[in-house]
This record gives structure tokens, C-alpha cells and sequence, in this order.
């Protein structure tokens, strides 16, 4: 069922004597990278977010490869976007400068929880309502969740869209925007786990009316929540204090930096497991303390940090952007596509709403909110959300497990064309606030 991303040569033997990789693993990993790269340099020159061409090269590389494929595996595909998701929060933790927020951090705010819920209200609101444009309908239960998946807004895609035509925004805008994609990201993982917690069937076959169901468990799974975000919050700070420590100790030259920094990513996640299920909050974190802390040497600050993070966080992006292209059934696209063209519509009205009612106008300009609205780019932590969803939909009540699956085919569909959408369709609006400036040659 899966769409491959390892290709193997059509050999005799399908694996490497000795060893359970297939033939031409390393070839089309490679490969498959490279053109990624490739074609997010291509979409730059169209002005276009790089994760739009990665999306679309996903989807293209099962026919436009003409070999024999090796599938993945769903616990391969689990590793891969577990990982991947878990370097992207703690990317966003490291980018997360306190001392750069001041003065801003009451609005990041604002927009990170209250963006949020108003964007996946309105959102969630519209697809049930269109919900009869699905072929079979559409369960009110996975309608939410699959919505939840669209709080966060994207940091690389951002930058993409900005480096693409050719302008940098305002400072203050810039560390909001930075600091909204670190908030909007945590509150999402959040939001998507108590919905994803509250949604779950009830054992024994009860069969509760949904909002009794709701004010019966939404007690305990508040609880859970309040218990997992102190695990999280514990596991991050202790791994923040000592970081710090550890880099002084063991540094001694930038190439060790990036490995000690995922080291201390993987220990954070682990630790936040081990103590309640916290890992990614865990992650962000530390990410947030490493970002900030003191270190006897200078040159190991927050910039150093980031900059030798920036590989894997590019790494990681093109990871999920791969793995979700290429996990869509192309008969399931052409069956979500005007729902989700619809929607795609509709994340951007309410993102530019949530943005009206929550920057204060005399603070913020009504070009300056434009600019917010029209960044709100979605991409990699929505998408790896959406690998996420299709797990939990066998236990959600009122999905029958017969059903999941296809369900589940449909809804990442659906994810992955109003994330193409908006990542094509609002640079579109960008460049009507930020006119092209190209790039001037040095005399």
C-alpha cells in the first residue's frame, strides 16, 4: 500500500548479501535528495516555498521511477517522521532568541495559542459544513482531528518565500513571526494529542452521545495533558541546565557542536518519554534554554547553534515533505480535490482574521498584519501531524476499523492539497505587499 522512497535495482536478489537493505538503497536515497534539492532550487527561481516542489516530487517519484521499488514499512515510516519531527521542534526551540523577543513576546503569543485555535475553529467549522462534498461523507470525529493537524505555521517555508522575492521584513516582524512558528508548533502537538485523546472510543462499545462523551472524559484527559506537560517541561529544563555544562566540556571545534546538539535533542526526547510521554515538548525546551544559555566559549552561542543545526532541520523538512507525497494515493487525491481546494481557501481568511483580531492596530499597522497573515505558511510539522492522524483514526469512536484505512488515504490526501495550496496560493498575495526586488550585481 505504501509508495516507495528506496529504490531497488531489478537484480536477481533483492537484498544486499548479508545485510537486510535492498539493492540500490544507497543509489536511491541519494538520487531521490538530490532532486529534491534540485527542484527546491528550481522553485526558488519561480518565487515559489521549495517545500511545494518537494511535495510534488514526492508524489511523482513512484511513476517516474521505472524500477522495481522496495516499500517501506509502516515502522520505517513511523522512525523516519518520529525523528524528523522531533529535530524540527528542537530546530525551533534554538531559533527561539529570548533576548530578541523583547517587547513582542506578548503578540507572538497571542498569535501562537489564539492563532491557533481560531485558524483550526474556523477551519474545522468549514470542513464540516463541506464535509457532503466527500465522496462517503466524512466522521465529524476525523474531521477535527485531521484539522488539528493545521495549526503550525513553518519556519523554512517562510524563509523560502522571502528569500524567493528577494525581501527581508522589518526586524520586529521577523523575531514575531520566529517566535509564532516556536509557540503555534508546540500548541498544536498539544491541541492534536487532548483531541486526539478526548476522540477516542470508548471501551465495552459504549456509545455516549459525543458531547456527553466530551464532558465526561475532558477531566481526565486535562489532567493527562497537565501531567504530560510537566513531564515535558521537567525533561527540557534539566537537559537545558546542563547542556550548556556538557558543550563547555566536551566542544572543541564546530563539527563536534552539531553532534553533541542532537545528542542532547535525542536525550531530551527520551527523557520527556521516560518521564510521561513529554518528548517533544521536552525537545522544544531545551532547544529554548540551549538558544539562551552562557558559554565559556564565545564562539558557541546561540547563532552557532542554529547555524550547525540548519542541515538537519533542512534534512528533516524534506524527510516529512517526501514521506507525505509519496504516502498520497493518487486515486484518493483526485477524490479530495475540490474539498481541499476549498479549504485551502479557507486556512488563509482565517489566518488573516486571527491576525485582524489579535495584533493591535496601533501597534502593528494595517500593512505590517497583511504581511503576518499572508507568513502564515504551513508545511513540515502539519504534514508529519498527518502521518500521526492516520494512526489514531482506528481508535477514534464512530470510525469503524474496516474503514480507517481508506479513510485514512483520503484525509492525508486532503491534508496534502491544502498545504500545496496554501504554499502556492499565498505567495501570490505576498507579492502584491512585498514587490520582487532582485538581487543587485556588484559593479
Amino acid at each position: 500500500m505504501l509508495s516507495p522512497l528506496l529504490i531497488a535495482l531489478p537484480l536477481p536478489h533483492a537484498h544486499l548479501e548479508g545485510t537486510l537493505l535492498p539493492r540500490g538503497f544507497f543509489l536511491g536515497l541519494g538520487l531521490i535528495y538530490l532532486a529534491a534539492l534540485a527542484v527546491d532550487r528550481l522553485a526558488a527561481a519561480w518565487r515559489l516555498p521549495g517545500a511545494a516542489a518537494v511535495l510534488l516530487l514526492g508524489m511523482a517519484i513512484p511513476t517516474a521511477w521505472l524500477t522495481q521499488a522496495q516499500p517501506l514499512g509502516p515502522l520505517q515510516v513511523e522512525t523516519l517522521h518520529r525523528v524528523s519531527l522531533a529535530l524540527l521542534i528542537f530546530y525551533a526551540g534554538l531559533k527561539t532568541d529570548l533576548r530578541r523577543i523583547r517587547g513582542m513576546t506578548a503578540a507572538g503569543l497571542r498569535l501562537g495559542f489564539g492563532g491557533v485555535l481560531i485558524t483550526v475553529a474556523i477551519t474545522a467549522l468549514a470542513l464540516l459544513l463541506l464535509a457532503p462534498l466527500l465522496a462517503g461523507g466524512l466522521p465529524p470525529v476525523a474531521a477535527v482531528l485531521a484539522v488539528c493537524c493545521l495549526g503550525a505555521t513553518d519556519s523554512g517555508s517562510i524563509e523560502d518565500l522571502l528569500g524567493a522575492l528577494g525581501h527581508s521584513i522589518r526586524g520586529r516582524l521577523s523575531h514575531l513571526l520566529q517566535f509564532e512558528v516556536a509557540v503555534s508548533t508546540v500548541v498544536t502537538l498539544l491541541v492534536f494529542g487532548l483531541v486526539a485523546g478526548l476522540l477516542q472510543a470508548q471501551p465495552h462499545g459504549d456509545h455516549q452521545a459525543l458531547h456527553g462523551l466530551l464532558a465526561s472524559r475532558l477531566p481526565e484527559h486535562l489532567g493527562a495533558l497537565g501531567l504530560h506537560l510537566l513531564a515535558g517541561l521537567l525533561a527540557g529544563l534539566v537537559v537545558g541546565a546542563v547542556a550548556p555544562r556538557l558543550i563547555d566540556a566536551l566542544v572543541r571545534s564546530q563539527p563536534m557542536l552539531l553532534l553533541v546538539s542532537v545528542a542532547l535533542a535525542f536525550v531530551a526526547f527520551g527523557f520527556g518519554q521516560l518521564l510521561g510521554g513529554g518528548g517533544l515538548l521536552a525537545v522544544f525546551v531545551a532547544g529554548v534554554l540551549l538558544s539562551n544559555g552562557r558559554y565559556r566559549i564565545g564562539r558557541f552561542e546561540q547563532q552557532a547553534l542554529g547555524r550547525v543545526m540548519h542541515p538537519l532541520n533542512t534534512a528533516a523538512e524534506i524527510t516529512v515533505l517526501l514521506l507525505l507525497g509519496l504516502l498520497v494515493q493518487p486515486a484518493a487525491l483526485l477524490m479530495v480535490l475540490p474539498l481541499g481546494l476549498a479549504l485551502a481557501i479557507v486556512v488563509p481568511l482565517a489566518r488573516f482574521l486571527a491576525v485582524s483580531l489579535l495584533l493591535p492596530s496601533g501597534r502593528f499597522p494595517w500593512r505590517d498584519r497583511l504581511v503576518v497573515a499572508g507568513c502564515g505558511l504551513r508545511a513540515a510539522v502539519p504534514l508529519a501531524l498527518a502521518v500521526s492522524m492516520t494512526e489514531e483514526l482506528p481508535h477514534l469512536r464512530g470510525v469503524a476499523p474496516e474503514l480507517a484505512e481508506p479513510l485514512g488515504a483520503q484525509l492525508l490526501a486532503l491534508l496534502f492539497v491544502v498545504v500545496l495550496a496554501d504554499l502556492v496560493l499565498q505567495p501570490l498575495l505576498m507579492r502584491q505587499l512585498l514587490p520582487f526586488k532582485p538581487e543587485t550585481s556588484p559593479p
